[in-house]
C-alpha cells in the first residue's frame, strides 16, 4: 500500500514538471523571437518582408478600428438618447409632481 502512495507522488511530480516544461518552452521561444525583432528594429535592419508584414498588419488594424467604430456608434447614440429621455423624465417628475 505504501508503494502506491510513493508512485502516486512521483507521478504527480513528473506531471507537474511536464506541464511546467510545456509552458516554459513556448514562452522562451516567443521571448527569443520578440527580442530578435526588437534588436532588428533598433538597428534599422528589418528585412523587407517583415517591414511589409508590419505595414499589412497596421492596415488590417486600421480597418478593424474603423469597423469597431461603425459598430459601436449606433450603440452609443441609443444610449445617449435614453440618457437624455431619462434626464427629461427625472426633471418633469421632480418639478411637475411636487
Amino acid at each position: 500500500m505504501n508503494v502506491f502512495l510513493i508512485l502516486r507522488d512521483v507521478s504527480v511530480i513528473l506531471l507537474a514538471g511536464q506541464a511546467f516544461l510545456c509552458t516554459l518552452v513556448p514562452l522562451a521561444l516567443s521571448a527569443g523571437v520578440v527580442c530578435g525583432v526588437w534588436w532588428l528594429r533598433r538597428r534599422q535592419n528589418l528585412p523587407a518582408w517583415l517591414r511589409t508584414g508590419r505595414e499589412y498588419l497596421n492596415t488590417g488594424l486600421s480597418y478593424v478600428d474603423l469597423a469597431m467604430a461603425g459598430v459601436t456608434k449606433p450603440i452609443f447614440a441609443v444610449n445617449k438618447a435614453f440618457a437624455t429621455v431619462r434626464a427629461w423624465i427625472r426633471v418633469i417628475t421632480r418639478r411637475g409632481g411636487a
